[in-house]
C-alpha cells in the first residue's frame, strides 16, 4: 500500500461464527449462508450476457450452484443482514478508516458472485478496494485511470459509453501503470484508489468486495482525488459525511486517538507508513506540488506532526 501498488495476500482470518471448523469456508457453505442470509424480499442485481434481470438471493445461489449460465453479482451489499452476522469478516475492515454501510462514501462490503466467462467493463471506484475469494478464480486488469486516458481506454464510470468502454491490449502493455493478478481460493487483495480495472472470471467466483482508506495509502488516494475528484462525493444525500475533507478529518482524529496507543496498535493502523510517506512526497515534484496546496493533505501533515 506503501509503495501504491496491487497487493495480494493470503491468511486474512475469514471464518463463519459458530461454526465447529475454524478453517477457512468452502463455497458449499458460503452457499448455504447465502441462501439463509438475506430477507425474502431482497432482490440481487444480475447481469446477462445482453441484459440485467433481478432474482431472488437463492436463485442466485441455485444459479451459481448449477453452473449453466453466464452473469455476474457484483454488488450484492450485505452490511447488517444474517449473512453478516454469520460470517466473520473484521480482518477486511481491521484498519479501514471507512465506516461500514452501503452508501458510496462508505466501506459498501457486498458480495461478488460470478460464472466463469464472465467479464466486467473497465471501472473505477475511487475508493482504494480489497475483494477476498472463497471459492474460483479471477484476472484483474489494471491501470491508472489518467494515463488510461492518454492512451485511449475509457473508463465506463468516468466517460460517455453507448456500448463497452474502450480496451486495447497492446495500449495497455504500452502504459508504465499497467498491473495484472490472478486471484484464487484463500486469497485477499488491495488495490489503489486510482486504478481503473477490467476483471475476467476464470473460474465460477464467490467472494467478498469492499472500499478501504488507510492510512499506508491515503496520500496518494488524496492526491488522486485532487486530480480526479470521486465520484461519491458529487450530489451525495449527507455531504457533510460524504466528502473527501470529511474523511481527511477523520483520519486526523483516529491519528490523534493512537496517540494514547501502544505501538503495536499503531503499526496495525499503518501509522509508520504514513510518516514514510509524507516525507517522501518531494521526491515528485508534480505530487509536492499537488500536496503544499491540497487542504486535506495538509491537514494530514498538520495532524502527523502534531501526534
Amino acid at each position: 500500500m506503501l509503495a501504491g501498488e496491487p497487493g495480494l495476500y493470503t491468511g486474512f482470518p475469514i471464518s463463519v461464527r459458530k461454526s465447529n471448523s475454524r478453517n477457512r469456508p468452502d463455497a458449499a457453505v458460503i452457499l448455504g449462508e447465502i441462501r439463509a442470509g438475506f430477507p425474502a424480499a431482497k432482490r440481487a442485481r444480475v447481469r446477462n450476457r445482453n441484459s440485467i434481470v433481478y432474482l431472488s438471493v437463492p436463485q442466485v445461489a441455485d444459479k451459481w450452484a448449477g453452473g449453466r449460465s453466464n452473469f455476474g453479482v457484483p454488488d450484492l451489499h450485505y452490511v447488517g443482514t444474517r449473512f453478516d452476522r454469520r460470517l466473520d469478516t473484521t480482518a477486511l475492515n481491521d484498519f479501514n478508516l471507512l465506516p461500514r454501510g452501503v452508501h458510496p462514501f462508505q466501506s459498501q462490503d457486498s458480495l461478488v458472485i460470478s460464472s466463469c466467462g464472465t467479464f466486467t467493463d473497465s471501472h473505477s471506484d475511487d475508493h482504494a478496494g480489497s475483494n477476498h475469494c472463497f471459492a474460483g478464480s479471477k484476472l484483474w486488469l489494471m491501470w491508472d485511470t489518467l494515463e488510461g486516458f492518454r492512451h485511449g481506454l475509457e473508463d465506463v464510470e468516468r466517460c460517455e459509453v453507448t456500448d463497452r468502454a474502450k480496451f486495447d491490449m497492446p495500449q495497455f502493455l504500452r502504459m508504465k501503470s499497467s498491473r495484472w493478478l490472478v486471484i484464487g481460493p484463500g486469497q485477499t487483495m488491495f488495490i489503489p484508489a486510482n486504478l481503473t480495472h477490467k476483471v475476467i472470471t476464470l473460474e465460477h467466483y464467490l467472494g467478498l468486495g469492499s472500499f478501504h482508506a488507510g492510512f499506508p495509502s491515503l496520500v496518494d488516494a488524496l492526491l488522486h482525488w485532487a486530480r480526479l475528484p470521486p465520484l461519491w462525493a458529487r450530489n451525495a444525500a449527507s455531504p457533510s459525511e460524504s466528502s473527501v475533507e470529511h474523511l481527511a478529518r477523520r483520519a486526523a482524529r483516529k491519528l490523534r486517538a493512537l496517540g494514547n496507543a501502544d505501538a503495536a496498535e499503531r503499526a496495525r493502523w499503518g501509522v509508520p507508513s504514513l510518516g514514510i510517506r509524507l516525507a517522501r512526497l518531494g521526491a515528485s515534484k508534480e505530487a509536492a506540488s499537488t500536496a503544499a496546496r491540497d487542504p486535506n493533505v495538509q491537514r494530514l501533515v498538520r495532524a502527523l506532526e502534531r501526534f
